[in-house]
């Protein structure tokens, strides 16, 4: 939406919103009246079916208001909104800077919006590489690396890490159990951890031994629990969008 409350664009994925269109004042509203009271724009109110998360770009005069179940949370909607709203005005730059009551030109954005949210599964490895002493994050998926942040050998690494997982879950079955992370000693200075998100997904980091533990298994996790979020979006959205 722009700033002075014109739906630029919308799109629906469940009937929770009736008449989304008509919101934008009253939204734009509700940004307002919160700078003025507190001195910050509302960033996520929740209610007891849906909740709503705000993000804006002053810059470019425009917000992202995302409606969303209340499970998900503001920390998860909040990154998701973001990742949306940055790939719009990098799209529409041009067009933000003379915005009338003609939006059409908007609508391809729709075609768009599954593969920044699967995008921005390389925005959360970035950010897990960007902790101390983390020196490489890739996820695996369906057999391919989806995303890594250095170069990798992406046929030693795929095969090595079937190899592993096979070995793994046979050393659980024995036991009746799973698997849901394996630790290896990669070098005298680095581990390598290996963790399950979800049935076709796999986290490799590979980290320093001299950086406290606790730091990398709390980053570790934190990505973890936000890539379980955005794989299981992703499945959600290919289901309602078939």
């Amino acid at each position: 939406m722009a700033s002075s409350g014109i739906m630029l664009f919308s799109k629906e994925y469940t009937n929770t919103i009736s008449q989304p269109r008509l919101i934008g004042s009253l939204m734009t509203a509700m940004l307002e009246f919160s700078a003025k009271v507190t001195g910050s724009p509302v960033s996520y109110i929740k209610f007891a079916k849906v909740a709503v998360t705000v993000v804006s770009n002053e810059a470019a005069k425009v917000f992202c208001a995302m409606f969303h179940d209340p499970s998900d949370g503001a920390t998860f909607s909040s990154f998701i909104a973001n990742e949306i709203l940055e790939a719009f005005i990098l799209e529409f730059a041009a067009e933000l800077g003379n915005v009338g009551h003609n939006v059409r030109q908007f609508d391809r954005f729709h075609l768009r919006i599954v593969g920044i949210i699967r995008h921005s599964i390389q925005r959360l490895l970035k950010q897990l590489q960007q902790q101390r002493g983390i020196l490489k994050a890739i996820f695996v998926a369906d057999g391919s690396i989806i995303h890594a942040t250095a170069e990798v050998d992406q046929i030693g690494v795929l095969a090595n890490l079937q190899v592993l997982v096979n070995a793994s879950l046979d050393m659980m079955a024995a036991v009746n159990n799973t698997v849901n992370s394996v630790t290896i000693q990669s070098s005298r200075s680095t581990c390598t951890e290996v963790i399950h998100v979800v049935d076709d997904g796999t986290l490799i980091v590979v980290h320093r031994k001299s950086v406290s533990a606790t730091k990398h298994t709390l980053a570790i996790q934190e990505c973890v629990d936000m890539l379980r979020k955005v794989c299981g979006l992703l499945r959600h959205l290919h289901r309602t969008t078939r």
